[in-house]
Protein backbone atom coordinates (compact mmCIF):
# COMPACT_ATOMS: atom_id res chain seq x y z
CA UNK A 1 0.00 0.00 0.00
CA UNK A 2 1.07 3.30 -0.77
CA UNK A 3 1.87 6.66 1.59
CA UNK A 4 -1.15 8.23 0.27
CA UNK A 5 -3.49 5.09 0.51
CA UNK A 6 -2.01 4.81 4.16
CA UNK A 7 -2.77 8.32 4.87
CA UNK A 8 -6.55 7.88 3.88
CA UNK A 9 -6.99 4.79 5.30
CA UNK A 10 -5.83 6.20 8.90
CA UNK A 11 -7.95 9.14 8.39
CA UNK A 12 -11.31 7.05 6.87
CA UNK A 13 -10.65 4.85 10.60
CA UNK A 14 -10.10 8.06 12.51
CA UNK A 15 -13.16 9.68 11.22
CA UNK A 16 -15.22 6.07 11.84
CA UNK A 17 -14.23 6.37 15.47
CA UNK A 18 -15.04 10.14 15.58
CA UNK A 19 -18.83 9.55 14.30
CA UNK A 20 -19.00 5.78 16.71
CA UNK A 21 -18.23 8.35 19.90
CA UNK A 22 -20.29 10.96 18.52
CA UNK A 23 -23.36 8.61 18.09
CA UNK A 24 -22.93 7.29 21.78
CA UNK A 25 -22.82 10.87 22.93
CA UNK A 26 -26.60 11.86 21.36
CA UNK A 27 -27.37 8.74 22.21
CA UNK A 28 -26.13 9.21 26.01
CA UNK A 29 -28.27 12.39 25.54
CA UNK A 30 -31.74 11.26 24.36
CA UNK A 31 -31.87 8.20 26.92
CA UNK A 32 -33.55 9.47 30.42
CA UNK A 33 -31.59 9.01 33.22
CA UNK A 34 -32.44 5.86 35.23
CA UNK A 35 -33.44 7.90 38.48
CA UNK A 36 -34.97 10.75 37.21
CA UNK A 37 -39.03 11.00 36.25
CA UNK A 38 -39.33 12.50 32.74
CA UNK A 39 -42.97 12.64 32.90
CA UNK A 40 -43.66 15.73 32.21
CA UNK A 41 -41.52 16.91 30.10
CA UNK A 42 -42.90 20.56 29.72
CA UNK A 43 -42.04 23.38 31.51
CA UNK A 44 -45.64 24.01 31.28
CA UNK A 45 -47.01 20.68 32.59
CA UNK A 46 -44.44 20.38 34.89
CA UNK A 47 -45.59 23.50 36.47
CA UNK A 48 -49.65 23.16 36.83
CA UNK A 49 -48.83 19.57 38.17
CA UNK A 50 -46.46 19.95 40.63
CA UNK A 51 -47.51 23.30 42.17
CA UNK A 52 -51.50 23.90 41.08
CA UNK A 53 -51.33 26.71 43.69
CA UNK A 54 -48.68 28.78 41.84
CA UNK A 55 -50.11 28.36 38.63
CA UNK A 56 -53.73 29.34 39.82
CA UNK A 57 -52.16 32.81 40.84
CA UNK A 58 -50.18 33.36 38.03
CA UNK A 59 -53.60 32.86 35.62
CA UNK A 60 -55.50 34.77 38.14
CA UNK A 61 -52.96 37.84 37.67
CA UNK A 62 -52.70 36.73 33.96
CA UNK A 63 -56.36 37.11 33.59
CA UNK A 64 -56.58 40.09 36.17
CA UNK A 65 -54.24 41.94 33.65
CA UNK A 66 -56.11 41.14 30.36
CA UNK A 67 -59.09 41.89 31.51
CA UNK A 68 -59.15 43.97 34.14
CA UNK A 69 -60.61 44.33 37.78
CA UNK A 70 -64.29 45.79 36.70
CA UNK A 71 -65.02 42.80 34.31
CA UNK A 72 -63.08 40.14 36.72
CA UNK A 73 -65.95 41.48 39.62
CA UNK A 74 -68.60 41.62 37.44
CA UNK A 75 -67.83 38.04 35.89
CA UNK A 76 -67.78 36.71 39.62
CA UNK A 77 -70.83 38.49 40.53
CA UNK A 78 -72.53 36.77 37.64
CA UNK A 79 -71.14 33.39 39.14
CA UNK A 80 -72.41 34.02 42.45
CA UNK A 81 -76.04 34.94 41.12
CA UNK A 82 -76.09 31.61 39.28
CA UNK A 83 -74.75 30.00 41.82
CA UNK A 84 -77.72 31.42 43.74
CA UNK A 85 -80.34 30.75 41.43
CA UNK A 86 -79.22 27.03 40.82
CA UNK A 87 -79.56 26.69 44.48
CA UNK A 88 -83.00 27.98 44.78
CA UNK A 89 -84.26 25.28 41.79
CA UNK A 90 -82.63 22.85 43.46
CA UNK A 91 -84.79 23.36 46.71
CA UNK A 92 -87.43 24.67 45.33
CA UNK A 93 -87.89 20.93 43.57
CA UNK A 94 -86.99 18.98 46.75
CA UNK A 95 -90.03 21.12 48.65
CA UNK A 96 -93.41 19.38 48.85
CA UNK A 97 -96.13 20.97 46.36
CA UNK A 98 -98.21 23.44 48.45
CA UNK A 99 -101.73 22.34 49.82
Amino acid sequence: MSLAGKALSEQRLALRRRLFLQRLRIAHLLTPAAGANGFPRSMTMRLLTQRPAVAMRLLSEVGLLLLGPRLIRTLGTGLLLARIVRAVATDSRRLPPPR
